[in-house]
């Protein structure tokens, strides 16, 4: 069973719907589930001006007014300020290749929302990277160069092909969606319903011979 979640460190969502995903896996163990991170800048290329807020960056993005995101997501704390994310998603490219995703976006949120360090500093993506075991060599490679940077516009361009123009977002075997945020109850829910699957039987139910059968 596949995975997909579209991201980007600048969505407090998205860092509350990682939260949610870790909870899901201290609490159970998924044999069969592939965690597939894709990258989804909020606003492509972005870089903060000195008066930048994150209620601006989010009411571009969902296309709201700032007073509809204060509504939405509440007061962000002010010491958060938005950052240049290009970087980040570079390297979690990297981390994907060495099976080290989820770890990197963990410690990634937590370096940015828990211990508000600007994430857009090369210093910072090395701590980051050195905490969960990533290659410094490898990592000094891509911040030195433009590595990845085709792959963090591409997923972001299949995601809107797909029809997603909004984060988070989680697929479920290409099946089902996941718009928006979801408790760790919505997305267990989601997660037993993929699991249900159709195989053949030697009698006929209505007008197939299919029949549901959990896995």
């Amino acid at each position: 069973m596949k995975l997909e979640f579209w991201l980007d460190y600048l969505s407090p969502l998205c860092y509350k719907q990682h939260q949610v995903v870790e909870q899901l896996y201290k609490k159970y163990t998924f044999n069969d589930l592939e965690l597939l991170y894709r990258s989804y800048e909020m606003i492509p290329f972005f870089e903060p001006t000195e008066d930048c807020t994150f209620h601006k960056v989010l009411s571009q993005h969902h296309v709201l007014t700032e007073d509809e995101v204060h509504m939405m997501f509440g007061e962000l704390p002010k010491s958060l300020k938005p950052v240049k994310v290009i970087d980040a998603h570079r390297l979690s490219h990297l981390a994907k290749k060495m099976d080290l995703a989820f770890e990197y976006n963990k410690q990634l949120f937590k370096t940015y929302y828990v211990e508000k360090q600007d994430i857009s500093h090369h210093d910072v993506l090395r701590r980051v990277a050195k905490r969960i075991g990533l290659d410094l060599n490898q990592v000094n490679e891509v911040l030195a160069s433009s590595m990845f940077f085709d792959a963090v516009q591409m997923n972001r361009e299949n995601a809107i092909v797909k029809g997603i123009f909004e984060i988070p977002h989680m697929r479920i075997d290409g099946r089902i969606r996941l718009s928006g945020f979801h408790t760790e109850e919505q997305l267990l829910d989601a997660l037993i319903q993929a699991s249900v699957t159709y195989t053949k039987t030697d009698y006929c139910e209505g007008e197939n011979c299919e029949r549901k059968k959990t896995r």
